[in-house]
């Protein structure tokens, strides 16, 4: 069964994890105070405090001893030893996968209600994007050609397919979110921050879990694992996950609920373990979503008067020169009137593998990883229920291959140091799709069409087009890195770190013109000038290839003192960097094909405290980043159709302050609160596309407002408490809370992609045993039924704005068992 020489593979550095007994990472939460606390953390966000150098696996991070009394001290190896979370600068916050299932959620979009820098915003699988401290990209959209300003990774393999990562999520021991410019240490160069999913890894100890909810809705998510030894050398652990839920919004036109659920994900993961210095580790998965999902609901109609009196054709004009009835315009009736396929599909595998080998003074690191995902949709384009597109899609199938080598120094020493050479290869490969319909020509002719203030032009000019596009973004990625700690005296040190980058970035573009349509002969003479160049702008044929390298020196300094034994300063400075993007769209709106690299400036002064006697953990954070030639999704509504494209949109400056504590003022009883005060602003954006009531300007001064997907003010808290119930048995009883202030979705700061602050409030309470063998457990999200949106854009073509609806009242009833 077990192994005496077993140690747990490497993991993120920063995993929280209970007290150690004999082989296994064992919790007993409610007899100490200490362990109370851990049920808080367990509950929602704990605050950590690393250092750059926290985002690189390493072995495995557990949570102190436990003392008589007061808050748990976290335990890290961030810089491959064991050292204090409190000791070690720039600040983190980290979720269990406890606490995750604890509140009912159950993928990555559903647990950021506790992380209050970090803001997810989309509308399907594909279209999500992320910003921390107001940084990231923008617009509730994924463009090929541009990078993520946030890294994702999942154990040690960075993703840079938001969809490969915000499905359900299996096995996972933790989530950490780590803000500001990483890259010393590990992995992809990043400018915001980087979020860490932890797996549960294979133990030496057999061991069998299984999990079963069910909720309103129809949801029901079950999940089995199986860990095994098959020797004292060899151990395993597979599982397989299957959620399912009927949908949150009724569909009008089928008599069908939409935004439905029914995913599976399985996984297999080996470790071999030869010798007391060698460890392999190797990881399979694959993971489906399938449904009705990825729409967006009414939020207004668009007024149809501009800020300088023009009278423009509106929504319900158009509807009415099409011969179209509106359903509900109101997205909280959580009704849609849908005409054509929302069924996609999203499927995603991988295989990987790490291998350490313990020398003497230091650890040799190995991490290679393959990745495929796919996106397969059937949106309909027009998301209404006229026939002006039929379809509007980018079905992407998407490849990397990542190899990372790494040395680090192990054990505490006068200057401690690691370095690694870094590897990684990415291609999509993109056929966009747009078909027009019966409704096209009516509905999208201006008063500057040809003809059109004539007479009606015949829907056969555009019925049954097909605009298509074949678009390949390639990435090759080369990085050598380094960072070295220096202890000038057993109070102060220093840390430096530099990161060089070379890529070498490809792209092709070839769009023609396809469908079952009417040939231009076929059409009235009158006509047939007007289709011509109808058909050119609605479907147009190009074609070119082009490619581009770039190279950047980045880096990181960290000055430490540690005031006293509970008292721990920091102030760091790092140096982000975003390689340039690709714009492979079709060149007659004469934008630029590569778009400059982004180049990011942060600086961070943070104090972390542990008084009254160890009961009080207390962080915070002043931070300042400065993000110039911010590449962003562009909407540039001035030409016809609007195009989508990427853009240097100018200068961003982050500044605030961040606070997390954890609380254990009594026996089992623990809370967690949690803080961002954010001044996102532009302090440079002097050409932006216009807003819709301003569209007839050429362009609009944002210097100085604020950025767009940046609240302002973020808070996040927990409270629980535990008790004994007699015998072995835990009672315990929680609720959490969060809240965000408004902030614009579009990148223009359209007032109609305005996103209204909102609160959030849950509860959770259970029964267990107090080995975990079971939990018994009822809980609910969205207590109190709170509308709210996730995202909002603007769409004049069709004189509405779009919204994806955050999820209603969920709640349900869960129970688990270990042997």
């Amino acid at each position: 069964m077990g192994d005496p020489r077993w140690k747990s593979p490497p993991s993120p550095p920063y995993a929280v994890r209970g007290k150690e007994k004999g082989q296994d990472m064992q919790h007993d939460r409610s007899r100490t105070i200490g362990r109370a606390l851990m049920m808080g953390l367990w509950g929602g966000s704990a605050s950590l405090a690393l250092s750059s150098a926290a985002f690189a696996q390493a072995p495995t991070a557990a949570a102190a001893e436990d003392s008589a009394a007061g808050v748990e001290s976290i335990v890290v190896t961030a810089r491959y030893r064991k050292e204090d979370a409190q000791k070690v600068p720039i600040a983190i916050s980290a979720i269990s996968g406890d606490t995750i299932a604890a509140q009912g959620a159950f993928n990555l979009k559903q647990s950021v209600q506790q992380l209050p820098s970090l803001n997810i915003q989309g509308i399907s699988g594909r279209n999500q994007t992320i910003t921390i401290r107001g940084i990231g990209t923008n617009s509730g959209g994924t463009n090929d050609g541009l990078e993520q300003g946030v890294g994702l990774y999942v154990d040690g393999v960075y993703r840079p397919r938001t969809g490969s990562v915000i499905t359900d999520l299996i096995d996972v021991e933790s989530i950490q979110l780590l803000r500001g410019p990483q890259g010393t240490l590990f992995g992809k160069n990043t400018v915001a921050g980087a979020i860490d999913i932890k797996t549960r890894a294979p133990s030496f100890t057999n061991e069998a879990r299984a999990e079963a909810s069910y909720g309103n809705y129809d949801y029901f998510r079950g999940y089995v694992s199986l860990n095994a030894a098959l020797n004292d050398k060899l151990a395993f652990r597979v599982s397989y996950l299957r959620t399912s839920r009927r949908g949150l919004i009724r569909n009008t036109v089928y008599n069908q609920d939409w935004d439905n659920l029914d995913n599976h994900s399985v996984r297999f993961d080996l470790l071999y373990r030869p010798t007391d210095n060698f460890r392999l580790r190797f990881i399979a998965d694959y993971s489906i979503q399938k449904g009705d999902v990825g729409f967006q609901s009414i939020a207004r109609v668009l007024p149809t008067t501009l800020n300088n009196g023009t009278q423009v054709r509106g929504f319900y004009r158009r509807a009415a020169d099409v011969g179209y009835v509106p359903g509900s315009v109101n997205a909280f009736d959580r009704q849609v009137d849908i005409d054509s396929s929302q069924y996609d599909k999203m499927p995603s595998y991988g295989f990987q593998a790490q291998a350490d080998l313990d020398l003497t003074g230091v650890t040799l690191t190995s991490i290679s990883a393959y990745r495929n995902w796919k996106w397969i949709p059937n949106f309909d384009g027009d998301q209404i229920g006229a026939q002006v597109s039929t379809l509007g899609v980018v079905d992407t199938d998407q490849q990397q291959f990542s190899q990372e080598f790494r040395v680090a120094s192990t054990g505490e020493r006068t200057v401690d140091f690691s370095a690694g050479l870094y590897f990684f290869w990415q291609e999509a490969d993109d056929k966009q799709r747009t078909v027009y319909g019966r409704d096209a020509v009516a509905w999208l002719r201006t008063a500057n069409t040809p003809t059109a203030t004539v007479s009606p032009l015949p829907a056969a000019i555009l019925n049954g087009l097909e605009s298509f596009a074949h678009v390949v973004p390639a990435t090759h990625s080369y990085a050598a890195y380094g960072q070295a700690t220096w202890h000038i005296s057993p109070r102060f040190r220093l840390t430096g770190g530099l990161r060089y980058t070379y890529e070498h970035k490809t792209g092709l573009y070839d769009a023609e013109a396809r469908g079952d349509v009417v040939p231009i002969s076929a059409l009235p003479t009158t006509y047939q000038a007007t289709a011509i160049a109808l058909r050119a702008a609605y479907a147009p044929v190009a074609s070119y290839y082009v490619t581009n390298n770039s190279n950047n020196l980045s880096g990181t300094l960290i000055a430490a003192y540690d005031i006293s034994g509970d008292a721990h300063a920091y102030f760091s400075y790092a140096r982000g960097y975003k390689s340039p993007g690709i714009n492979l769209v079709r060149q007659t709106l004469g934008v630029d094909i590569f778009v400059k690299p982004e180049k990011v400036d942060a600086f961070e002064l943070g104090l972390k405290t542990r008084f009254a006697n160890g009961a009080i953990e207390l962080n915070g954070a002043l931070f300042w980043t400065q993000d110039k030639n911010y590449q962003a999704n562009y909407a540039n509504t001035l030409v016809t159709p609007a195009a989508y494209y990427i853009a240097n949109v100018g200068t961003l400056r982050s500044r605030g302050v961040e606070l997390d504590t954890r609380f254990a003022p009594l026996d089992g009883l623990s809370a967690t609160f949690a803080a961002t005060y954010n001044d996102a602003k532009y302090t440079r954006y002097t050409h932006a596309v216009p807003d819709y009531l301003n569209s007839y300007l050429t362009s609009v001064d944002l210097s100085g407002r604020p950025a767009s997907g940046a609240s302002k003010w973020s808070l996040g808290g927990t409270v629980e408490y535990v008790r004994p119930a007699g015998g072995d048995r835990d009672i315990y009883i929680g609720a959490d809370g969060s809240y965000r202030s408004g902030y614009y979705a579009s990148v223009n700061l359209d007032p109609f992609s305005r996103v209204p602050g909102f609160a959030l409030f849950g509860a959770h309470a259970g029964l267990r045993q107090s080995e975990g063998r079971w939990d018994l457990s009822v809980w609910v999200r969205n207590l109190f039924n709170k509308d709210y949106y996730n995202t909002i854009s603007v769409n004049s073509t069709y004189g509405v704005a779009l919204a994806a609806l955050g999820e209603p009242r969920l709640y349900g009833l869960t129970l688990r068992g270990k042997i």
